[in-house]
């Protein structure tokens, strides 16, 4: 009696370059940023530079250590106003750019004045907003909700112009109001778009807020190196940069991992 076997294929083994993809993003910048820092080390070191004109990575990290405490009670206020001023252009900037896409009348009659105001370099209103909010933490706080407005203005505009005109249909045809057409179409649809111009946002808060500490402050991470570049203190300039630049990449991955939650949350 004959017995036949079925021929069946092993399992396909794991790809052996799936880890390194997935650990690239942070294995590539980091490996990168390390060589950037090395030849920092190698060229201050070999052409003895001065340290007032390039100190060496070494002594920026000592600087930051010798100054933790300075630098940290310095950095609360430039994160405090970052991530107040973010929020209250992200609910200003979702709240218009809704209320325009109900009236094509109101559109028709804001948004182009919106667009001019754009136009003009944000550094010409900081002046205007110190005198009406004053040198304190609401000028700050001004200036930053101001430069993040429009792009999470605009990019939530586009998002709600670019839903499908069928999925609206649809829900006219069957007798859903406007505000849960926009509730379950317009506003799901307009995600993507959302959190691109808060990811840009949030990079020009950190802007907004540094300049007007440039202005007039006398506290924040702006106001630190404003201080240090007066005293020539050069080393105390790059380690409040290094940590503005810590600052700026966690605000950062912090509406980066709010946009994965929200995706995971729809099931994408």
């Amino acid at each position: 009696m004959a017995v036949s076997t079925l021929d069946t294929a092993p399992p396909a083994p794991a790809p052996v370059t799936l880890g390194f993809d997935r650990a690239r993003g942070v294995v590539l910048p980091v490996a990168f940023g390390a060589g950037l820092l090395l030849l920092w080390q190698l060229a201050a070191v070999g052409l003895q530079m001065p340290k007032v004109i390039l100190p060496t990575p070494v002594d920026v990290f000592e600087a930051l250590l010798a100054n933790a405490g300075t630098i940290w009670q310095q950095t609360l206020p430039t994160v405090r106003d970052t991530l107040l001023g973010f929020a209250i252009a992200t609910v200003l900037g979702i709240g218009l750019a809704s209320l325009l896409s109900f009236s094509r009348l109101l559109r028709d009659a804001i948004y182009p004045l919106i667009v001019v105001i754009q136009l003009v370099p944000k550094i010409a209103w900081t002046p205007l907003f110190i005198v009406w909010a004053g040198i304190g933490w609401q000028s700050r706080l001004t200036i930053a909700t101001f430069i993040c407005f429009f792009p999470i203005f605009i990019a939530m505009m586009a998002g709600l112009e670019a839903t499908d005109r069928s999925l609206v249909r649809l829900c006219r045809g069957l007798t859903a109001s406007t505000w849960r057409t926009f509730w379950l179409v317009r506003l799901p649809g307009s995600l993507t778009y959302l959190f691109a111009g808060l990811k840009i946002a949030i990079t020009l808060s950190v802007i907004g807020v540094i300049v007007a500490e440039f202005i007039s402050s006398s506290e924040g991470l702006g106001f630190l190196i404003l201080k240090s570049a007066a005293l020539l203190q050069t080393e105390m300039i790059l380690a409040a940069i290094a940590v503005l630049c810590v600052v700026g990449l966690a605000c950062y991955g912090i509406v980066h991992a709010g946009e994965i939650a929200v995706r995971r949350w729809r099931g994408e």
